[in-house]
Formats: structure tokens, C-alpha cells, sequence
């Protein structure tokens, strides 16, 4: 039950907190920006090879290209 002296704001405040992927999928979902979900697999994925690129996996990234 509901405290009528409590306004939405003072609710808001007393909830957990979520991660930042948890946010960010409640965003996706709320707003439904599912096109965004692809576009961000493809930037984890460059940043991934960018990151791989700069240790001893470069030269087995570049024979997959």
C-alpha cells in the first residue's frame, strides 16, 4: 500500500539501482529501439578487434581479412 504522504519522486529514490546494461535494455525496450541492439554489437565487435590488433592475435585478425 501506498504512502500518501510520498510523492513518485521520493519512490523513485527509494528503488535499487540498476547497471548499466540493465539501463540501457530498459531503454531499448521502453523507448523500442531495437535497432539500436545491432549497431552496438558492430561497435563492441570493432573495438574488439582494435583491442586484439594491438597484442600477439594481429596476425591471426589479419589472415580473417
Amino acid at each position: 500500500m501506498k504512502d500518501p504522504n510520498k510523492n513518485t519522486f521520493e519512490e523513485a529514490g527509494q528503488e535499487e539501482e540498476l547497471s548499466l546494461f540493465q539501463e540501457f535494455l530498459h531503454m531499448l525496450r521502453h523507448n523500442k529501439k531495437y535497432w539500436m541492439l545491432p549497431l552496438l554489437v558492430m561497435l563492441l565487435g570493432f573495438g574488439l578487434l582494435l583491442l586484439l590488433g594491438a597484442t600477439g592475435m594481429a596476425p591471426f585478425i589479419y589472415t580473417l581479412f
